[in-house]
This record gives C-alpha cells, sequence and structure tokens, in this order.
C-alpha cells in the first residue's frame, strides 16, 4: 500500500509547547485541522488528509501535546489543557472559524473547543470520537484512589527505564494485536511515526505522562455539557463492526449525536478506524456534508 507523503512539516510555537504539523493543499484555502486519536499522531490522516485538500481546504493535520514529535506534556491527562493548544494553534495560524476532521480523542477535543471557542470553528467531522461508555469510567467515589494507582504507574514508568522494541515490525505487530482491525501496512505506518530510535531499540513517542488525569477528568457529564454547548454543524461517522476502543451501545451513540444535534452517519463494515478501513465511504460523507455546510 503507497501510503503518501504530506506536502509541508512545521513545528509551531503555542506559547506553552511546540506543536509538530503537517500540510496539504493551497495555505491560502479555508483551514481544516486533523485531529487524532489518544497516543496516535497526526500521520494517520496521511491518507485522508490529501483529498480533504483537494475539495479546495488547506489541511493541517496535528500532533497533540505528548504526542508525536510535539513538547511532552508533563502534567498529566489535562483535557481542557489540549483545548487551549487548538485554540492557541488557530490564533498563531491566524485561520479562523476552521473545520475539524476529528478521531476519537480528537472528537472530544473538537467538541471541547467548539463548545469553549464557538468564533473558532466553522463545522467538526467526527469520527468515532464520542467517548467512553459510562460503565467504563470511575464512580466518584472510587476517584481519588484511581488517580494515586495511576500516578504510581506513571512514577514507574518516567522513573523506570523504557524497555526498547527491537523493531518497528515489532511494534507494528503489537498494534496490529491491539487493533486487530487496522490494516497492517497502517500497522507498519504508525508504528514507523510513532516511534523514535534509543539506544538499544526503539520506543513509542507518546509521554508516558498522558492518562494520569483521566478518572478525575474525563466523565459523562461533562462530556454532555461540552456537546449540549457545542452549536456548529456535525458530521458523526461511526462504523458497525466490533472493534477495539468501539464500546458505546447504539443507544449511547445517539444520544450523543444528539447532544450536539448531528447528523449520524454508519460506514457499514468498519471499526474504530472507520476513516483508514473505508476512506471511500468515508470521503463521501464528508464531501456531501461540506456541499451543503461549507460549500
Amino acid at each position: 500500500m503507497d501510503i503518501p507523503e504530506p506536502e509541508r512539516a512545521e513545528l509551531i510555537d503555542v506559547g506553552r509547547t511546540t506543536l509538530r504539523t503537517w500540510g496539504w493543499g493551497d495555505p491560502a484555502a479555508p483551514l481544516v485541522l486533523c485531529l487524532h486519536g489518544a497516543y496516535d499522531h497526526g500521520r494517520m490522516f496521511d491518507g485522508l488528509a490529501p483529498r480533504i485538500a483537494a475539495l479546495g481546504r488547506h489541511v493541517v493535520a496535528i500532533d497533540f501535546r505528548g504526542h508525536g514529535d510535539s513538547g511532552p506534556l508533563d502534567t498529566g491527562f489535562a483535557w481542557t489543557l489540549f483545548h487551549l493548544d487548538l485554540a492557541s494553534l488557530i490564533g498563531r495560524l491566524g485561520r479562523g472559524p476552521v473545520g475539524f476532521v476529528a478521531h476519537s480523542f480528537g472528537g472530544g477535543q473538537a467538541t471541547g473547543v467548539a463548545g469553549a471557542f464557538p468564533e473558532l470553528v466553522r463545522w467538526i467531522v467526527n469520527i468515532d470520537g464520542l467517548g467512553p461508555p459510562a460503565d467504563a469510567l470511575v464512580p466518584p467515589d472510587r476517584i481519588p484512589e484511581a488517580v494515586r494507582q495511576a500516578f504510581e504507574r506513571t512514577d514507574r514508568a518516567l522513573l523506570s527505564p523504557r524497555r526498547p522494541w527491537h523493531s518497528i515490525e515489532e511494534m507494528a505487530a503489537y498494534r496490529n494485536r491491539n487493533n486487530p482491525r487496522l490494516p497492517a501496512a497502517w500497522a507498519l505506518h504508525l508504528a514507523r511515526h510513532g516511534a523514535r530510535e534509543v539506544e538499544g531499540g526503539w520506543v513509542w513517542k507518546a509521554d508516558p505522562m498522558f492518562g494520569v488525569g483521566i478518572p478525575s477528568e474525563f466523565n459523562v457529564a461533562m462530556l454532555e455539557a461540552e456537546m449540549r454547548h457545542t452549536r456548529c454543524p456535525v458530521l458523526v461517522i461511526t462504523g458497525d463492526q466490533e472493534d477495539t476502543w468501539r464500546e458505546l451501545t447504539d443507544a449511547e451513540v445517539e444520544a450523543r449525536a444528539a447532544w450536539l444535534g448531528a447528523r449520524h452517519e454508519v460506514v457499514p463494515g468498519t471499526g474504530h478506524y472507520v476513516h483508514i478501513e473505508d476512506p471511500d465511504a468515508t470521503m463521501a460523507h464528508i464531501d456531501g456534508f461540506l456541499a451543503e455546510v461549507d460549500p
């Protein structure tokens, strides 16, 4: 499989950290930001971004703080910190309002920015990014213990040497075991760009601090409040197959799409990575959506 390379790559100072960006299309065209999922990076849009750019958009995929080639996280999960990074990036690029094409964790970030800074967001395409099911989250009375355990895990990760993987291929195989619906070529692509070489092999680029505050910061009530504050047009795209991290029931998906006031489209035969498993169907939905809301 021939996965195209980005046309441009930059490191942009957003005031508190540096974000890696990957670009396609005419920089003078309307701006679309592509937001990846947790522990991933912007190169997951290498297949989709050029096709969005061909619709007359300037497409920029980012590596979130603590991911890929961007600056370290250092402060735990910090859900709203990512919102501020995106708002600052839009200001640095001088191009608002923007469109978001966002996957998984990135979908939640797009919603958060749209709710907090409505003047910055023109529309959102949310690809299976409606958050975890309610029963997967820590009950309020267990939050202190969950946070303590999270910090202990992170201390071990930060203070103990990270065990290097022997090869990128070994990392890709691990990725495929965790995401068996992900095409092997894409697992290798994501591993290649999501790893850095160290003495004795390779380690993942993702910051070990990511995820520390999830029990205390990530809950359904917060997601509902953010979603109900979203006023821009939203397209939600999901698959219909059982898959890792595709955990919501049909009823939960419909409820959250309703909180967003979104149109919901299902791509048959796909799981969590809808845009990678069936890019043609994904693009057809995006093209039709943009023809209506942002021609």
